[in-house]
């Protein structure tokens, strides 16, 4: 019975570790895409500019993730007609025996600006 528990234990505490650093990194996953879809939205809104659609993006990561927030990058692009805002970074293990090593958090959006136009005057 022992030896079958020093067996089994090991086993069962790798697939509970494995299983919760799946869920982190799906929820982190799920946050990046998130933010940055909200970003680029109000970025591409006709009275706001993509710095703001950044400090939005920036805003959600850090509510979303807390401090793993500080280590992902936010960057945005006007490209005339479209707007463009991209996350980029890394997800630490939470896996005591993988040193640093770390998951890719990775997410762009881009959306065309809105533009109202003055129709005919009736």
């Amino acid at each position: 019975m022992a030896t079958e528990a020093a067996v089994v234990f090991p086993l069962v505490v790798m697939t509970a570790v494995g299983l919760l650093q799946f869920a982190i990194y799906r929820h982190a996953s799920n946050v990046v895409v998130g933010a940055v879809q909200d970003g680029v939205e109000v970025a591409a809104r006709a009275d706001y500019t993509v710095p703001d659609g950044v400090a939005r993006t920036q805003a959600l990561l850090q509510a979303g993730l807390g401090q793993t927030a500080a280590g992902i990058t936010v960057q945005g692009s006007d490209g005339g007609n479209e707007v463009a805002i991209q996350a980029d970074g890394r997800l630490p293990l939470v896996i005591p025996w993988a040193g640093s090593a770390s998951l890719p958090l990775s997410f762009r959006a881009v959306e065309s600006k809105e533009r109202f136009r003055v129709g005919p005057s009736s």
